[in-house]
């Protein structure tokens, strides 16, 4: 006989969720910050790559426009993404989520699901800094800083639920 979800994925019962003190919620708005703060070194990260190889292709942070540089921007927001989602994966392992579930395995999981769930993050900041590069001719250095202010709530959410099993807006289990 299959085992359903719930045997799957215990659920915790006291994790300061109904505390009486008012922790929990707090707790929960904390995680907020340090997963946008993780995110914020990673997306860093993804743009410091994204500037040194707009350089290195265009010799200027400029780029020509759409129809000319597509497929090399989409190459190196492809290189720029990854690792800086990697970068804010173990930052959000280690300090926004404490590291819940132990050993490599696992750890290579989360860290599989961390780039799914980033990938729709990541497909929305791509389309909106390839609209913007478009009608605009803005940098995609800069339709990058857009498009991840759009995408954040979105990458938070899946992220929480579907990586950590933690409820995105409380402190609990999922």
């Amino acid at each position: 006989m299959r085992r359903g979800f719930q045997d799957a994925h215990p659920v915790r019962k006291d994790d300061g969720a109904t505390r009486a003190d008012g922790q929990g919620g707090r707790r929960a708005v904390l995680r907020v910050v340090k997963f946008a703060l993780a995110s914020g070194v990673g997306f860093l990260i993804a743009e410091a790559i994204l500037v040194v190889g707009v350089v290195a292709l265009y010799h200027t942070t400029k780029v020509p426009g759409l129809t000319s540089s597509s497929l090399d921007i989409l190459g190196l927001d492809a290189v720029a993404f990854g690792v800086g989602v990697t970068a804010a994966f173990v930052i959000n392992e280690r300090v926004t989520v404490g590291g819940k579930g132990k050993g490599s395995a696992n750890w290579l999981l989360r860290w599989g699901k961390y780039q799914l769930a980033s990938l729709l993050g990541n497909v929305l900041i791509v389309a909106v800094q390839l609209a913007l590069l478009a009608a605009f001719s803005l940098s995609p250095v800069f339709g990058s800083v857009v498009g991840a202010v759009v995408s954040y709530p979105v990458t938070y959410a899946v992220s929480m639920y579907f990586v950590w099993r933690l409820h995105p807006l409380r402190d609990e289990q999922a």
